[in-house]
């Protein structure tokens, strides 16, 4: 077999990719096969999606980075995540602790524990007002206090998503790394 035929399970992937985005119409390649009246409107939704998706993503990360930092304090690092699972008391500091906090309190949490730079604080912040507009407004542009921005640039252009995936990969790298 080629190195470079995708395995049986990946065609599968590949189909079920190929059906997910036609169900849920983001199949933009596939745009001709719509009408042209709405074809503006299907992209415009497609690429509402993606980065919605996006930006729930990245925030569920920073999410859970912050749940390594309280559970770490906690528990501390002799035992992997794996094998603290299998404790009743961490099962349920999870249970009732973790899944109770929301980002902003998890934050002020890890806050009290370690230094976290301002700029990196500056950014959690602004990404959690930024997830909390896309998912609770079906028109984000409406909204006064939280417009779908990012830096100033539009969450919706290519150049808005890059600034955040670069504030993201910061904010990842100090986490991971620091």
């Amino acid at each position: 077999m080629s190195p470079r035929r995708p395995t049986k399970k990946q065609r599968v992937l590949v189909r079920e990719l190929r059906e997910i985005c036609a169900e849920f119409n983001l199949d933009y390649e596939n745009i001709s096969a719509y009408s042209p009246t709405e074809r503006t409107a299907y992209l415009e939704a497609a690429r509402d999606k993606i980065v919605r998706g996006q930006v729930v993503i990245w925030y569920t990360v920073v999410d859970e980075f912050l749940n390594v930092e309280i559970c770490r304090y906690y528990f501390g690092r002799k035992r992997t995540f794996p094998e603290l699972w299998r404790t009743k008391r961490f099962q349920a500091f999870n249970y009732h602790v973790i899944e109770e906090l929301h980002l902003m309190q998890k934050l002020r949490h890890v806050r009290t524990i370690r230094n976290i730079p301002k700029d990196v604080v500056a950014d959690i912040e602004r990404l959690n007002a930024l997830r909390n507009g896309l998912a609770h407004a079906l028109f984000p542009e409406n909204l006064k206090r939280t417009q779908p921005k990012w830096k100033g640039q539009s969450i919706f252009s290519l150049s808005g998503l890059k600034a955040l995936q670069a504030d993201f990969m910061r904010i990842a790298h100090w986490f991971t790394f620091d």
